[in-house]
Formats: structure tokens, sequence, C-alpha cells
């Protein structure tokens, strides 16, 4: 959640003087991450084959809505969710559990809104992403190290409703899908290391409330 204030707040202040242009919104919610990952590391011997996953995780955001007119806006919001890893042995299928993985996407999303001024105002989007990912630690049983992972750059797809409980307040179910491939290495306890690509589409289901200035 520090990392997701820090960004926030330079956007806001970066971005303060767009914002007497028209009205905008501040949104905090509590997101549900289904991490859908994958990828699979092919090294050779003494080092066994072995794949990585995430699980699905509860995780928290916070984000910023400018409205350039009565139905389009830009969405800029930060999502931080720690889910735990899994390596699983292409030999054998052996699951062995890892640390949590710190993740963090970026977006940056232009919405056309159905109802701004509406009890009830469906919206879709799409634009960018940037995903932060932390290091972590392999598994000694498998002769890893550590697992660094690269920061990457996708697409991203949104849809959401709010529901309007005032001049100034509603309610938000929003959900982002973000496909992308981030460049992962697996660094090895006895030297050398084996790059892959990491298969993450991670489909982010959020609610929350909006402040509108």
């Amino acid at each position: 959640m520090k990392r997701i204030g820090l960004l926030l707040a330079i956007f806001v202040v970066v971005a303060a003087p767009a914002f007497a242009a028209g009205p905008f919104e501040l949104e905090g919610w509590a997101s549900w991450v289904n991490t859908n990952s994958s990828t699979a590391f092919n090294s050779t011997s003494p080092n066994q084959p072995f794949g990585i996953s995430l699980h699905n995780k509860m995780g928290y955001g916070a984000g910023a809505n400018i409205f350039w007119s009565g139905n389009i806006s830009t969405d800029f919001s930060a999502v931080e969710v720690r889910p735990s890893s899994r390596f699983v042995t292409t030999a054998n299928g052996t699951i062995v559990s890892g640390p949590s993985l710190r993740m963090t996407p970026l977006t940056a999303i232009l919405q056309f809104h159905f109802g701004p001024k509406a009890f009830f105002d469906p919206y879709i989007g799409g634009g960018a992403s940037y995903v932060l990912f932390d290091n972590i630690s392999g598994p000694a049983s498998l002769g890893v190290s550590n697992i660094n992972f690269k920061k990457d750059v996708g697409f991203v797809a949104n849809a959401g409703i709010q529901f309007g409980l005032s001049r100034s307040f509603a309610l938000v179910a929003d959900g982002k899908y973000v496909p992308l491939r981030a460049s992962t290495t697996a660094v090895y306890t006895q030297g050398g290391n084996t790059v892959a690509k990491f298969k993450i589409n991670p489909a982010i289901f959020s609610a929350g409330l909006a402040f509108r200035f």
C-alpha cells in the first residue's frame, strides 16, 4: 500500500493543473486478482526443469479518474497484491511452495461512460499497463537461488459499473484484464541461469468507493 500511495500522490501532484479543466474522482477499493499464470524453465542437469505458478490473492488499490467530457474519462490506477508462488518439477510433478511475490499492475485507461450523471453508470475502456514485480528466492530443493522478474508493459481491457450514492460519492464495481509475457530469469545455486517467458494474464476484480470533486 505504501508503493500505491506514493505513486498516486506523485500522479495527483503532477497532473493537478489538468484537474481544473473538469471533474475528477479519487478511488479506493479492495481487489481480487486471478493471476492466470504459468512458466517453464527447461534447465539441464543437475538442475531439474520446473515451472512456476501464482495463487489467486486479495489486494488493495487506488486510482484517479479525470473526466474530459460528459462521457469520456481517463482512469489511472494501481493495485498491489502478494500472491504466493508454487514451483512444480517437470519430471515428477512434485509441488514445492515458494515465497510471496509482490506484484503491482499500473494502468492508464480511456473510458467511455454510458450514464455519467445517472444513478447507474456502466462503462468500458482500454489502455496500457505497466506491471511491477519483485524478485523472489527459489527453493533450495530445486537448486534455485532466486527468480528475477522483469517489469513489463502490456494492454488492459476494462469494464465496470458505478452506482451513484450522491453528487460526490459512488460505489464502483470494476474489472480489468491485463495479458502479458514477462521475461523471467532463474538463477541457480551452482551457477548459471535460465531465461523463460512468464505467462501471466491477471484478471482484476475490484469493489470500492469513488469520491468526485
